[in-house]
């Protein structure tokens, strides 16, 4: 009997791993068509006229803005110097000069029109995605292997496979091996949606080969998160041999940890109090770098502490890797009944 193919088959058929995977469907779907539905190409030519009118109204009740458009010489005195040798503003009338420094109002300013952008938005998306796969696979993986121990499985498979590392390794890498597809399938999917939705109702963008190697580089680091939340999710479920134990831990920390650290923060004067809290650190690993700032009352530049997507691997990779020793130990040295 191949026991990875068994496992393998016995996570997938599981109903909670049903139901999960339906919702994330349905979730990722619904998120889409939310974002068709309120995406547009753009204001209608009738749009465009309506707010230049509601624009023009609220000018006529800002007299500076007036003054301004009156006086042809407004911008040719000292204190706009700078405006004339700016290039980045050489190509504007002077009413946009108007607009843009005194403060007029522009049709823009009464448009509420909402256009999704591929390439900006895109790469934040599917990085959110691939978090909710890596969170729905730790609950999935845990429930697994503590559903086993609840029901007596785990200890009949031990009188077949009496070897405890190989048949968690295996336990382990069948999780891991469905999370991995999982991240893929989800985020192949939720790519090709969202792209479609650019193309029909948004904008596409400006993808080149610096946005992919950016993206490539986020998406890839999300990617082994997911997958360490799901070693962490099946190490603890092996360490207390119950799913309620593992799930107890990760709703605890998530829902109340943080908070604790926050008011740790507040009660003991420390420097960059955001480094206790593990949030700080995820967005390290996926984003690639994060600046903490210690202001001094006394200095009007605050001391900055960067931590980079290695130094939040370190940690992050060496917390996942404790547990799942540890959990190994567990496994090795209690008795299974």
């Amino acid at each position: 009997m191949n026991l990875f193919k068994t496992e393998l088959r016995r996570i997938l058929r599981r109903r909670l791993t049903l139901i999960f995977g339906i919702l994330s469907a349905a979730g990722l779907l619904t998120l889409v068509g939310v974002m068709g539905a309120i995406s547009s190409k753009g204001p209608s030519e009738g749009d465009l006229a309506e707010a230049q009118i509601w624009a023009d109204e609220a000018n006529e009740t800002n007299p500076e803005f007036n003054d301004c458009v009156r006086d042809e010489d407004h911008f040719e005195t000292e204190d706009y110097v700078w405006v004339r040798e700016d290039p980045a503003y050489e190509d504007l009338t002077h009413q946009e000069r108007c607009e843009y420094f005194v403060g007029g109002f522009t049709a823009e300013d009464y448009l509420y029109v909402y256009t999704f952008n591929f390439a900006n938005e895109g790469q934040y998306t599917l990085v959110g995605v691939v978090i909710v796969v890596g969170l729905i696979m730790m609950m999935v993986a845990s429930s697994a292997i503590g559903a086993e121990w609840s029901s007596g499985g785990m200890s009949n498979l031990m009188v077949w496979h009496p070897n405890r590392l190989k048949v968690w390794g295996v336990k382990l890498g069948a999780a891991l091996a469905i999370c991995a597809a999982a991240v893929v399938a989800f985020s192949l999917l939720a790519f090709g949606l969202l792209y479609l939705v650019a193309v029909l109702r948004g904008e596409v963008g400006d993808m080149n080969s610096a946005w992919w190697e950016n993206s490539t580089e986020r998406w890839s680091r999300t990617g082994l998160l997911a997958l360490g939340m799901t070693a962490l999710g099946a190490s603890l479920a092996m360490l207390g041999r119950h799913t309620a134990i593992a799930s107890g831990v990760i709703a605890g920390y998530l829902i109340v940890g943080d908070l604790i650290v926050s008011l740790v923060s507040m009660a003991l004067p420390m420097d960059y109090p955001e480094r206790l809290s593990l949030y700080t650190w995820v967005s390290a690993w996926i984003s690639g770098r994060v600046e903490l700032y210690n202001w001094n009352a006394e200095e009007f530049v605050p001391d900055v502490m960067v931590i980079t997507s290695t130094d939040a691997g370190l940690l992050l990779g060496g917390v996942v890797l404790f547990f799942a020793l540890l959990a190994t130990w567990s496994f090795r040295r209690r008795d299974a009944a």
